[in-house]
């Protein structure tokens, strides 16, 4: 989101010097045009650059004449104007967009995603046209819509003729742009809007004429998220708009008379992809902390028409949507240097804290928010990120873990809880890493966690979470970003590469089967669950091996899993969110189980693709790649420039992972073989450091 800002004063110093030089142009102009018309014997070039034309008739600056520049010079003075006074008109009109230094700001969208010549963006889009669209309009817009949209709810129509739905519609093509949705929930109020959801729901149950009331209330909902979240943003009075929903939710405050305002207030804030401003969620989360859950009402059985069930739970949803906030998580999460007492107070009250009052799905947001604000573990060095981010992180990491395994009992693990959990072990892959290869958080001061977390809660966790596909998944996305990292990091500083790379091949593999040796130790002797586990290692391994050799950007699209809302935390390579395995895998062909020689299978596989692009492997395996397959070249054998290149499928499965072996078979290379050697010595490895974890019952 774009905010330009302005200082008024400054700004309106500008347009009074361009006035005076339009001014001073006019009459320089004038005085040469007199001139020569006084001595009877004009220059004809110069009686045209000074003539005097009406306003319409004047030529653009390129004719060369004076009033074209003094024309010019008061267009300019004009536009700015304009901006100016949109600036001053939208702080008047209730939406507070003033800075800490007294400046105030105008709105305008960013770039969208694609965007190649920004310059030319901008050109277009700051205009006097689109400033006062996307600012006053969107105020008179957005106030004219948000009264049309109870008529018609009310009455099954609006006075403009309109059902409820064809607002929507119209109301959605403005929803994330912060003035509209500042003055739209503005024009209703904090109670009125979350009266609003209940409306809605209403609507769909019972004037609603179509089958797909449901998925109706669904869509709504989320545009009323929308518009709530970018009403939220902190330059557009974020934090004030926080303490009125804070006071429209609290029983202190308020009492409602049928529906419950904090369940409304849940199932907006609950709403995924939504991007709620920073300072919103903290004042937000201040004030809801200090509401018993025992004195909301409960909120029963599903009440909605699309089957959803909102908590009622005070912290449930500002928690949620702090998922989507790695600042605001941090922020509510970790001491910035000067509240550590209030920071530990906190987190004491959140170990001791009923979550079970309204259903435990306050921990469904609680894991959330300790998921996004564990991405800045790997802030080290940032200048963009928060002070001590890294630090922060790691510190709050050390909290979490031993807080889901010791203060949460294993069976109210949901799988949202075990999916934003693994983002949390995912954005400690040092650590993981190192249990895979039989170190220890206890003896070893080399990690982050070092000292702060047993291994058995490191464990415990991962174990907990291992049985999700989603989950397991997540954390193979994450720890082969982390090798593909380390390979690279090693590899451009190595004096002795095929031994670095085989080295770094056999940590990967003990990660992992680690992962996979955990996962048969949750298994058990369960059939059903051995197979269901063999089901998910095998997309994890195809995740894995994929991540592995062409990074994260490998599985989003070149985007990075971060990138999933304009406040998370992102390095290009940190996982900050889930990902869902169905969304990614669909067309991939991953089996239905894998065992350790599968795992040998496919990283000694990736390991050829990655020794033949360092240039490792000799010539005669180069050539063997180009005419060892019946005569003619391995499917994954090209030339770029007339280079001999290995291709690696996507994603490296079992059996694609084949071809490779036969390569290898032609040729035995040393390289080759001394990746066999170490990659299935740290299958073991981590396979035996998975069977052999320390689990708290």
């Amino acid at each position: 989101m774009a905010f330009i800002k302005i200082d008024t004063d400054k700004m309106q110093t500008v347009v009074d010097n361009l006035e005076d030089r339009a001014k001073a142009i006019d009459y320089e102009r004038s005085s040469i045009n007199q001139t020569s018309a006084y001595y009877h014997d004009p220059v004809q070039s110069v009686a045209d650059a000074t003539e005097s034309l009406p306003g319409f008739l004047i030529p653009g600056p390129g004719s060369g004449t004076l009033a074209a520049y003094a024309s010019a010079m008061r267009d300019l003075a004009d536009q700015l104007r304009s901006r100016r006074q949109e600036a001053i008109d939208i702080n008047e009109s209730g939406i507070t967009m003033t800075n800490p230094d007294g400046t105030l700001s105008y709105y305008l969208p960013d770039p969208p995603p694609g965007t190649t010549d920004e310059a030319a963006y901008w050109r277009n889009t700051d205009t006097v046209a689109n400033v006062h669209a996307y600012n006053t309009g969107s105020v008179e817009t957005a106030k004219a819509e948000a009264t049309e949209l109870q008529e018609a709810l009310a009455n099954g129509t609006s006075s403009q003729g309109r059902t409820p739905e064809q607002i929507l519609d119209q109301i959605n093509k403005h929803q994330d742009i912060p003035i509209y949705g500042a003055a739209f929930v503005d024009a209703l109020g904090t109670e009125e809007y979350l009266q609003l959801v209940y409306a809605l729901d209403g609507h769909y149950q019972v004037g609603y004429d179509g089958d797909d009331g449901g998925e109706r209330f669904t869509k709504s909902l989320e545009t009323l998220a929308h518009i709530l979240a970018a009403a939220s943003q902190d330059q557009a009075g974020g934090a004030g708009l926080a303490a009125d929903f804070a006071n429209a939710v609290d029983p202190t405050v308020i009492q409602p008379q049928l529906e419950n305002p904090m369940t409304a207030l849940n199932a907006l804030l609950s709403v995924p992809d939504t991007a709620y401003g920073t300072g919103f969620l903290g004042v937000l989360s201040d004030n809801l902390e200090d509401i018993d859950p025992a004195s909301v009402p409960f909120a029963g059985a599903p009440p909605f028409v699309n089957g959803e069930f909102y908590t009622a739970d005070p912290l449930a949803g500002v928690l949620t949507a702090m998922g989507s906030n790695s600042e605001a998580s941090l922020n509510y999460l970790t001491s910035d240097g000067t509240n550590d007492a209030e920071i530990e107070k906190r987190w004491e009250m959140l170990r001791q804290r009923d979550w079970d009052f309204h259903g435990g799905t306050g921990l469904d947001g609680l894991s959330a928010a300790t998921a996004a604000a564990s991405a800045y573990r790997g802030a080290d060095g940032d200048p963009n990120a928060p002070a001590d981010a890294a630090e922060r992180a790691t510190w709050m990491t050390a909290q979490a873990i031993p807080f889901f395994v010791n203060d949460v009992e294993e069976a109210d693990f949901t799988a949202t809880m075990k999916q934003n959990l693994a983002v949390l072990l995912g954005n400690s892959p040092k650590e993981l890493a190192g249990l895979a290869k039989d170190g220890s958080l206890e003896t070893d001061q080399r990690y982050g966690l070092s000292g702060l977390v047993t291994d058995a809660e490191f464990e415990t966790l991962l174990y907990r979470i291992i049985d999700d596909e989603n989950a397991t998944g997540t954390l193979a996305a994450a720890m082969g970003q982390y090798h593909h990292s380390r390979i690279d990091s090693e590899m451009s500083t190595s004096t002795d590469p095929g031994t670095t790379l085989a080295v770094q091949y056999k940590d990967a593999a003990a990660t992992m089967g680690y992962l996979d040796g955990i996962a048969e130790l949750r298994a058990g002797d369960n059939s059903a669950a051995r197979a269901n586990t063999k089901s998910n290692m095998g997309t994890a391994l195809s995740v894995f091996s994929t991540v592995l050799g062409a990074g994260v950007g490998a599985m989003t699209g070149g985007t990075s899993l971060a990138v999933a809302g304009p406040l998370l935390y992102s390095t290009g390579s940190t996982v900050a969110r889930p990902i869902i395995v169905d969304q990614l895998t669909k067309d991939w062909n991953t089996p239905d189980t894998v065992d350790a020689a599968d795992i040998d299978t496919v990283l000694r596989a990736q390991a050829y693709v990655d020794a033949a692009n360092y240039g490792l492997l000799s010539d005669a395996t180069m050539e063997a790649a180009a005419t060892g397959n019946n005569g003619g070249p391995f499917s994954f054998y090209t030339e770029a420039d007339g280079q001999p290149t290995i291709t690696a499928p996507d994603p490296m499965t079992p059996q694609a992972a084949h071809e490779y072996i036969n390569w290898e078979d032609l040729v035995h290379d040393s390289v080759m073989d001394s990746l066999d050697v170490n990659i299935e010595a740290g299958d073991q490895t981590g396979c035996k450091q998975g069977h052999g974890a320390k689990v708290i019952k």
